[in-house]
């Protein structure tokens, strides 16, 4: 018998994993069944003391669970505007689950996961500033350090396509 790597549908009731692991509902109309993903916000403070820079971002971003994988790949990710505190914790109505991967249920898997997205965002989030030296040149600004703050890590049920 062959094992099977794509899942089925989980049926009508919300999968659960771990209970240390946060899950919401993204806002919005209920459309078909319901899809797992890695929700992830932060704050990110840039700072050019030569530029008079001192700006802080908000940033939320979504990433696709891996099915059989126990690393999550952020460079999948795709930023929303969904911050925090819009996320709901029942969805808005009656609707069907995609069946969440065994490895997001695992505490220790997620940790990583979380870890893993202070990383990438410390090194990929950037601002553009333009010197103010003769002749004026654009520069790209990273977080400075320890300015990547972590808000929330959990997983989000996505409503599908119909």
């Amino acid at each position: 018998m062959a094992v099977k790597d794509e899942p089925t549908l989980a049926g009508p009731t919300r999968p659960l994993g771990a209970p240390e692991i946060p899950q919401f509902h993204l806002p919005g109309p209920s459309r078909g069944a319901y899809t797992p993903w890695v929700y992830g916000s932060a704050t990110v403070q840039f700072s050019e003391r030569k530029q008079g820079l001192d700006e802080t971002r908000r940033v939320a971003f979504l990433a696709p669970i891996p099915t059989v994988l126990k690393t999550l790949d952020w460079e999948l990710a795709v930023a929303t505007n969904i911050q925090p505190e819009a996320l709901v914790a029942e969805p808005a109505g009656a609707s069907s689950y995609q069946p969440l991967p065994g490895n997001a249920m695992q505490i220790n898997t997620f940790k990583r996961w979380a870890k893993a997205f202070d990383r990438w965002l410390a090194r990929t989030q950037r601002i553009e500033v333009t010197t103010a030296a003769e002749p004026a040149e654009t520069v790209m600004v990273g977080p400075k350090r320890g300015g990547v703050k972590v808000q929330l890590v959990a997983i989000v049920w996505a409503p599908g396509p119909q």
